[in-house]
């Protein structure tokens, strides 16, 4: 996912942070203003979805709702980068449009 936003944030600049296995990366309750992308390692949500290299983590979530409602933790060691631009962007900070879901007709 990071290759496909690229174009639109300099992911070489934005914070990193690097959680151990076990831990929280993003709790029930938590503000959706900030987009996490997982870098490297892997993690798994209370629903039992499995992230890995390069995935936006529980980004439906961060795109419909206010705050996560489902925690996601690491099920290893995980390198993580957040990014509140596109949380902006999702809300109606700008005029881009990201197109989720294909016309069914």
């Amino acid at each position: 996912m990071i290759k496909l936003l690229e174009s639109m944030i300099d992911w070489e600049t934005q914070p990193r942070r690097t959680v151990e296995v076990g831990t929280p990366i993003i709790a029930s309750g938590e503000s959706t203003a900030l987009i996490l992308c997982l870098e490297t390692g892997t993690a798994t949500d209370g629903d039992g979805r499995a992230y890995g290299d390069g995935d936006l983590i529980s980004l439906c979530e961060a795109l419909a709702l206010d705050s996560y409602s489902t925690p996601v933790t690491a099920a290893s060691t995980c390198r993580l980068v957040g990014d509140d631009r596109l949380a902006h962007v999702a809300n109606g900070g700008c005029r881009l449009g990201i197109p989720l879901v294909g016309d069914k007709r």
